[in-house]
């Protein structure tokens, strides 16, 4: 089921399905690729916004829940699905997602070289300080409910 020929696989038939079905709404690739980055924006950046100051309740944990899957499937995927669709639909093989404006930054300043590696050890290192955040949230959060 993991095996690596069978996740090309899986990846490859989810985007070509989300294609087919993309084109049956707008005929535009690109304006189909618009839709989907903005609805990437708002699948990871609101959950991102309740998780960095909103209430500790019901809606943090499933933002938090989101934020798992999403780690957790970037791993299955080796990179974000909807990324990789956005990438498609744009046709730009230097398309990052919602990296794509801190990427083109540190490459522009910094001339740093974006390789595959590079943009995954970024995901992994934001999930490494979003994970010590959340703890440090939810450690402060339990030891107030105690006072």
């Amino acid at each position: 089921m993991f095996s690596l020929e069978n996740r090309i696989k899986t990846t490859n038939l989810i985007l070509d399905q989300s294609q087919v079905f993309l084109k049956n709404l707008n005929e535009n690739q690109p304006v189909s690729g618009l839709v989907v980055f903005i609805f990437h924006w708002l699948f990871v950046g609101i959950p991102l916004v309740i998780i960095l100051v909103g209430k500790i309740n019901l809606y943090f944990g499933l933002s938090l829940i989101i934020w798992i899957m999403v780690y957790l499937l970037h791993f299955y995927f080796n990179g974000c699905i909807l990324t990789k669709l956005e990438r498609r639909l744009f046709n730009d093989k230097k398309w990052y997602g919602p990296w794509t404006f801190l990427i083109l930054i540190l490459d522009y300043y910094n001339g740093v070289k974006i390789t595959k590696e590079f943009i995954n050890n970024v995901f992994f290192c934001w999930g490494i300080l979003l994970s010590i955040f959340t703890f440090i949230r939810l450690f402060y959060f339990m030891t107030e409910k105690k006072n």
